[in-house]
């Protein structure tokens, strides 16, 4: 599987969860997969759900990985055909506003760190495409940065702002980036999602929300922003990258834009009133 995934090209990310979902299945009935059947595989999902206790999105990931097996490979759709995708739940992402951005920016130790997040969230680009940033990615003149391989495969530019720029002047001088912008252990390697994470997991106590802080709450403030300032929903939906204008419609739910009109009744009887 790793095999036929890889040469179609698809995503690392894609390539390593896929292969992983169809591995736990196999431990679970101890059996290979071509001779699981569909009551078997309909079972391991209600596994997942009612005992592991796991959400739509992973047991989206888990059908979307046995879907290419049965179908690409064993050749045996009719064992995923009964299969249907859970219902997400739709969500207003969790958004913080730009004051507390600031604050979590500045509370961090390492200006590397700093910089990271400022790129995150000046670019709304996800964490994946950051750490694969590289120095012939940034065109100063046209002032955008190209992000190659994106999610799909595709590859787009995002706005680069010039307290961006600056900010990253700043950082070639103090880190001297060879390749990547953002590298590991080994200047010619990209840092690892991880550290990135890891980052911002370290710093989550600085805001004191109850809410989990992740590299894509700042891609989320970002959209939302853009949104609230008015930006046309289609130049955002390019910027983001995202495939369907669904995905880029959610935003509207969490811009508080429209509500800025809105009398409040409370408001309204005290003036009235008093």
């Amino acid at each position: 599987m790793y095999m036929h995934l890889s040469y179609r090209n698809y995503s690392e990310h894609t390539v390593r969860n896929y292969v992983k979902e169809m591995n736990h299945l196999c431990c679970y009935y101890q059996a290979h997969p071509e001779n699981i059947n569909e009551q078997q595989i309909q079972h391991y999902l209600f596994y997942l759900s009612e005992t592991k206790k796991f959400g739509p999105n992973k047991l989206t990931v888990a059908m979307a990985s046995f879907t290419y097996f049965y179908c690409n490979i064993a050749k045996t759709p009719e064992k995923i055909r009964r299969l249907r995708s859970p219902r997400i739940p739709d969500r207003v992402p969790f958004v913080l506003a730009p004051q507390q951005v600031f604050q979590f920016i500045e509370a961090l130790p390492k200006f590397r760190d700093k910089v990271i997040i400022q790129l995150l969230y000046s670019t709304g680009i996800r964490v994946s495409e950051c750490v694969h940033i590289k120095k012939q990615d940034i065109n100063v003149y046209r002032m955008v940065i190209r992000i190659p391989n994106g999610k799909g495969q595709k590859d787009r530019y995002v706005p680069l702002s010039p307290m961006m720029l600056k900010q990253l002047g700043i950082y070639y001088e103090k880190y001297s980036p060879k390749d990547y912008i953002f590298y590991g252990r080994k200047k010619e390697e990209p840092m690892c999602r991880a550290t990135v994470n890891r980052i911002i997991r370290n710093a989550n106590f600085v805001l004191k929300t109850k809410e989990t802080i992740t590299p894509h709450t700042f891609r989320h403030s970002f959209a939302t922003m853009l949104t609230e300032e008015g930006e046309n929903l289609y130049t955002v939906q390019k910027i983001l990258g995202h495939k369907s204008f669904h995905s880029t419609l959610r935003y509207i739910k969490a811009a508080k834009t429209e509500l800025k009109s809105c009398v409040n009744p409370l408001d309204k009887i005290y003036e009235d009133n008093v």
